[in-house]
């Protein structure tokens, strides 16, 4: 899971939504113009040219983050997807608030600072060197309450912002290579959202009972064979999804990973600065391995939405191919880039600034990004008929 920058905000404090590329000469420009006779100064035409070259690039690579989740509302109006402030408050409430204020005390948490990813790392820190039973009961038990609440998709739960973003991102001509979604979320928004608009996601499980997590299963694709005899046809509408962190569905069984939806011990990579070594272990390595490969590939896309640039083992693999790969185009989605931009972010905008066409800074949420997307391949008549009939069964 990695947090982006803001994202604990109010959304009305977001900023406007802004572009930065060599389309608006370097500068920071309103996507939107401010008011009618102000049109010529919106640069929503140029981002849509550039996005619809953008996204028929050979390879079609996507990394999301927190932000893809964290507009998902539920029926009463809430968002039941956890910030890191409501982790560090969850976790709080569940270990009660006497043994919490020991934790802090015993690991030397830094006053007022209310960061779980910080307090986790140093619980393990402080339990490597000194063992502790308080400190290994906590953070089990913040661990267990983490995963909890990231397992928070229900039936009931609409996800429309993710549902377009894949029929935009994924609908691609059966002869060019699968889109790849790469996410750093523990949730299953999109696996979900998938499913909602008859989209099949290959994601490195076998389609037997149990499902069993092998890497080997990324290389198959699907196709159709008619009664007839004709030759089989790739089918339409599939993507791949590689879970960077894990997910809460998934579960170590001896020595394989293995779907199940109602584990105890989800296989997670939990927020603390230990996250770099635990990317090396299975399946981890597996998937970032092919992370790694995809964006280094030649005449490639990579599209960056709601990921804060926290984690380093993604994020320097993301400079160095920015650096070696010049057939790489990328385009980054935050809503506080240009506000607070990270480390990465400000290197990019420092490249655009020298010229290079190549990436793209677009300041904006994800479910206001989603609408500016260029739908290539219109929505057929066929998920327009499984969109009504899913409204009469609810």
């Amino acid at each position: 899971m990695d947090g982006t920058p803001g994202s604990e905000d109010a959304a009305n404090a977001l900023p406007p939504m802004r572009a930065l590329a060599t389309f608006t000469s370097g500068q920071w420009a309103d996507i939107f113009a401010q008011s009618a006779e102000d049109t010529a100064k919106g640069c929503k035409d140029s981002l849509h040219s550039n996005l619809v070259e953008f996204l028929r690039s050979e390879h079609l690579v996507v990394l999301t983050g927190l932000g893809t989740s964290l507009c998902v509302i539920d029926r009463a109006g809430n968002k039941p997807a956890p910030t890191m402030s409501d982790l560090w408050n969850a976790v709080r409430a569940a270990v009660g608030i006497e043994s919490f204020e020991a934790i802090l005390k015993a690991v030397r948490h830094p006053d007022g600072d209310h960061n779980i990813e910080l307090l986790l790392s140093r619980c393990q820190t402080a339990e490597a060197f000194e063992p502790s039973q308080l400190i290994r009961d906590f953070i089990r038990v913040a661990e267990k309450t983490i995963a909890h609440r990231c397992r928070f998709i229900s039936d009931n739960l609409d996800l429309p912002q993710h549902e377009s973003f894949l029929r935009r991102i994924a609908r691609r001509p059966t002869t060019a290579p699968r889109t790849r979604i790469f996410t750093t979320n523990y949730d299953l928004c999109f696996e979900t959202a998938a499913s909602r608009i008859h989209m099949v996601v290959v994601d490195g499980f076998s389609h037997s009972i149990p499902q069993e997590f092998d890497g080997e299963y990324f290389a198959y694709d699907l196709v159709r064979r008619e009664e007839d005899g004709s030759a089989p046809d790739f089918i339409p509408n599939v993507c791949h999804l590689y879970k960077l962190h894990g997910s809460v569905d998934w579960e170590r069984s001896t020595e394989r990973i293995r779907k199940r939806q109602d584990t105890d011990e989800p296989v997670l990579i939990y927020p603390r600065h230990s996250k770099f070594e635990s990317s090396y272990e299975h399946p981890f390595i597996e998937l970032m391995s092919r992370f790694q490969a995809a964006i280094r590939q030649p005449k490639t896309s990579l599209l960056i939405v709601g990921f804060g640039f926290n984690d380093k083992h993604i994020t320097q693999p993301v400079l160095s191919a920015i650096r070696s790969n010049v057939g790489l185009k990328v385009v980054i989605v935050d809503p506080f880039v240009q506000q607070s931009p990270s480390e990465a972010s400000s290197v990019m905008a420092s490249l655009i600034a020298q010229g290079d066409p190549r990436i793209t800074l677009v300041s904006s949420p994800f479910e206001k990004f989603v609408p500016l997307l260029p739908d290539l391949v219109s929505e057929t008549e066929q998920e327009r008929h499984h969109a009504r009939l899913r409204r009469i069964d609810l």
